[in-house]
């Protein structure tokens, strides 16, 4: 099952952003700006084996490079003097959560391992091929996320799937129908259906953070496993909007749940 992440740890997230991650070289040849998600890979030690469940993402912007592992955050400095590419300064810094799942783990490691090794990029549209001696990275650009039209909207939950990957229908405590709302103004309102979420998020590398998080309620045993699905989905949430306009649904997954939870909302 998946294990929230605490306000501390989002602290610890938004700090490997801050900490003086910045790309530094002569004129670059490759636009690396944006966010792109690994689609393949390979070391000395074979083939890097990338399941459906296994997100792992890479943002380059102006403070630096940084992302999502199956398990932990990551960031660092980085050099781009035309195509040539080396991660730069102290190194690859990550968060310390563990793998439950020991191949997950084991491609984290893997591909970790083989960013610190990169020395040259190349691009071809939406496909970023990164290259050292034995290793080869092939990441494809993920769009930005829909901000205008999810913010403001209140998103009311329809279903959600547990870590098994059955489907289930919402229930809720009188008067408290589960939703989402992210304010324009940076406060984030939500209910699991038996505890209230008040707090703030900011936008991290081109997606959403819970910064702040305050609690209040208490759940009955019934509600407890859709509470903690919705729960640990936004501690950490990738967000994806399906449809748009009256049909548009929300999805709701933690960035590192490896499992099929998730949380479907519509407005």
């Amino acid at each position: 099952m998946g294990v929230r992440r605490t306000l501390a740890a989002a602290a610890v997230t938004l700090g490997l952003a801050a900490g003086g991650c910045s790309a530094v070289g002569g004129e670059p040849d490759v636009d690396l700006e944006g966010t792109w998600v690994l689609v393949s890979g390979s070391t000395a030690d074979g083939p890097l084996v990338v399941t459906p469940g296994a997100h792992v993402s890479l943002t380059f912007d102006d403070d630096g490079l940084g992302g999502k592992g199956p398990c932990n955050d990551y960031g660092a400095d980085y050099d781009l003097d035309g195509a040539s590419f080396g991660v730069s300064g102290p190194g690859i810094e990550q968060t310390l959560a563990g793998c439950v799942d020991e191949a997950l783990g084991a491609l984290e490691s893997a591909y970790l391992s083989a960013l610190n090794e990169v020395d040259t990029v190349a691009r071809d549209g939406d496909l970023l091929t990164m290259t050292g001696e034995d290793v080869e990275l092939g990441l494809r650009l993920e769009g930005p996320w829909p901000r205008a039209d999810v913010v403001e909207h209140r998103w009311r939950l329809v279903s959600w799937t547990d870590e098994s990957g059955a489907e289930r229908r919402p229930a809720w405590e009188p008067g408290q129908r589960p939703f989402v709302q992210l304010g324009d103004r940076g406060r984030v309102d939500a209910s699991t259906g038996c505890r209230v979420l008040r707090g703030r998020w900011q936008e991290w590398r081109g997606v959403p953070a819970i910064t702040e998080a305050e609690w209040s309620g208490e759940c009955p045993d019934r509600l407890m496993p859709q509470e903690m699905v919705i729960g640990n989905a936004l501690s950490e949430p990738v967000l994806e909007l399906r449809g748009s306009g009256a049909g548009a649904e929300l999805v709701l997954r933690h960035a590192h749940a490896n499992s099929p939870a998730q949380a479907v909302y519509r407005r």
